[in-house]
């Protein structure tokens, strides 16, 4: 049932917000932020959802603030028995507002997953949600590349974690 909810999201989501990359590896990359190289396997969706110029809510107002922010991406990954949703933010130095960025766009997601569940007649299906805070400035208590723990968000069930950019992580190993 995995395979038919990602492949639904896949049909749902307009071309012009979705990114491709040839092979294995994925390097998300903003204007101002260092590289971040994400290493897979199997399939799976990059939604670029910050794009400028861009209202992707067309039906809020844009004057009242920090209502249409949504994060740089959404990764959708199936694996097994659960579909994995990273919800990507890439900072440059000035990480303030990120999180307020990674809940926002956690209800999008939340809303697009439920919406192919839906179309679907509603099918079972355990989908994870984890933000992942990326940036060129050390964190007090960032998780270390080779021990990452999820913090968990106390104003909703999503759990995070901050990430120096600049380094490469296995989208496997974050899929817990």
């Amino acid at each position: 049932m995995t395979a038919a909810i990602f492949q639904k999201i896949s049909d749902i989501i307009k071309s012009d917000f979705k990114n491709t990359f040839p092979g294995g590896n994925v390097v998300l990359q903003d204007s101002t932020s260092k590289q971040v190289k994400i290493n897979k396997t199997g399939s799976f969706l990059c939604l670029q959802l910050d794009k400028r110029n861009t209202n992707i809510f067309p039906f809020f107002e844009t004057s009242i603030a920090d209502l249409c922010k949504v994060s740089d991406r959404l990764m959708i990954y199936p694996k097994t028995n659960s579909l994995f949703v990273f919800i990507v933010e890439l900072k440059s130095t000035n990480h303030t507002g990120a999180i307020k960025q990674v809940r926002a766009s956690f209800e999008l997601s939340k809303y697009i997953c439920g919406t192919a569940k839906r179309m679907l007649n509603n099918p079972t299906i355990e989908i994870k949600y984890r933000g992942l805070i990326f940036s060129h400035k050390t964190f007090k208590g960032t998780t270390k590349p080779r021990n990452l723990d999820y913090q968990q968000d106390l104003n909703s069930e999503l759990r995070y974690m901050h990430l120096q950019s600049g380094n490469s992580f296995d989208l496997d190993s974050l899929s817990h």
